[in-house]
């Protein structure tokens, strides 16, 4: 039996809430409540764990939603 470990693209764009906004000049942005893994890898919050940084963080956001 061969299991895949990793989330399809449309079941991150789930977790994400990611949603679609028609911008001014017709063209569709794509947006989300919370980052995207490729936008969360890298940062500065992204240091293998989850700190009380993170947890601030999250916090914030989750406050100004």
């Amino acid at each position: 039996i061969h299991f895949n470990n990793e989330l399809l693209e449309e079941e991150v764009d789930f977790i994400c809430g990611m949603y679609y906004v028609y911008t001014n000049n017709g063209c569709i942005e794509k947006l989300s409540w919370w980052p995207r893994p490729q936008a969360w890898s890298g940062s500065g919050l992204d240091i293998g764990f989850w700190s009380s940084r993170c947890e601030d963080w999250f916090q914030t956001h989750l406050k100004n939603i």
